[in-house]
């Protein structure tokens, strides 16, 4: 039987709505700028989400003292920067971006730090499967008759790194070229879901299904995008796109067939990424929103006009609805990097604050 309670229990209001903000791309550390949890907190001012998830990179080797990541600085950055979560007493979760695997300190050591806060409500996830961070979290029904009953679930996969991933565990020789002349997508080195977690998500859905007497309807995070998301860029009048794309979509060359898994089972309503950092889009594919939470750090490259959360609107009666909210609409001037220094334009920044 699945586990369907978290350590702070997420329900619907009365009037059958929840509220998610996700963050993501935040690529701080000790040294990071103010101008995150300043943006955090007009983020969650402004909108008064019921959860919050980060959707990976959070953190970068280059912002730990001398590079390196440790248990206590990695906490010490978490609390300052979560902090207009903790004093509203706001639960938020988690999943591991491809940077996150690049600071000196395991994933491991890394989600046992983040479960030491208690409105942490991620999870390692089983063991058995790929990926650390493959976990649901139920969301209650309102309702005082069945409310015990799990109305919606949110979904968080391990995308993984890079596609040195697939050589490794499918014991291919170290050589193989999975970067072909002529991609499918961009050519991109990214990974995603495993054909084991694939399989987990499904078999987990089907499961709470027969426990809970009827599909559950659900969305799904992830740091990097599906081949899907690529999809939808190259379609963009046929999946009804709005948004920017300012970059090439970061997804896996290798489809590994997470999106018709979610189509079988006909419960996500969408699937929500991050890495892309000049990507802000959302489009539709075959009855399923696929949408970037883009980011919100100042310490690598974004454009200030971009930079912002994405808010995802959950209905007890199935429904959902989202939209990307722009830290520069919320606080104006505030919102830049640098006041006397505009970073935005169709060219890739990297620089210091």
């Amino acid at each position: 039987m699945v586990k369907q309670k978290t350590r702070v229990p997420l329900r619907f209001h009365r009037d059958g709505s929840f509220r998610i903000l996700m963050l993501t791309d935040l690529h701080g550390g000790v040294n990071h700028s103010p101008k995150l949890t300043a943006g955090i907190e007009a983020l969650v001012q402004s909108v008064y989400p019921d959860l919050v998830l980060l959707g990976g990179d959070i953190s970068v080797d280059s912002g730990y003292d001398g590079g390196i990541c440790r248990p206590a600085l990695l906490h010490a950055y978490l609390a300052d920067i979560l902090e207009p979560l903790h004093k509203r007493g706001i639960p938020w979760a988690h999943v591991w971006g491809n940077h996150d695997r690049e600071t000196g300190l395991p994933v491991e050591e890394q989600q046992a730090v983040c479960e030491s806060f208690p409105l942490c409500l991620s999870s390692s996830g089983p063991s058995e499967i790929s990926g650390i961070g493959n976990y649901v979290l139920p969301v209650f029904s309102s309702k005082i008759d069945c409310d015990r009953r799990v109305a919606y679930n949110i979904f968080a996969l391990d995308s993984g790194q890079y596609y040195t991933r697939y050589i490794r565990q499918f014991g291919l020789p170290a050589d193989t070229n999975m970067r072909l002349e002529h991609p499918m997508c961009t050519g991109n080195d990214a990974s995603m879901p495993m054909p084991d977690q694939v399989m987990w998500y499904y078999n987990t859905s089907l499961e709470m299904e027969q426990d809970n007497g009827a599909k559950i309807p659900a969305v799904m995070y992830m740091h990097i995008p599906t081949p899907e998301h690529y999809l939808c860029a190259e379609n963009p009048e046929q999946t009804n796109l709005i948004g920017c794309k300012r970059e090439s979509v970061g997804c896996s060359e290798l489809n590994t067939g997470l999106f018709t898994a979610c189509l079988q089972r006909g419960d996500v309503r969408g699937i929500f990424c991050g890495h892309d950092h000049l990507c802000t889009y959302q489009a539709q594919y075959c009855g399923i929103t696929l949408a970037y939470a883009s980011s919100i750090g100042y310490d690598m490259s974004t454009h200030d006009e971009l930079r912002g959360g994405r808010v995802i609107d959950l209905y007890e009666d199935g429904g959902m609805h989202t939209h990307y909210v722009r830290l520069l609409d919320i606080m104006g001037l505030d919102a830049l990097r640098s006041p006397d220094f505009f970073e935005g334009g169709n060219k890739y920044y990297i620089r210091n604050r």
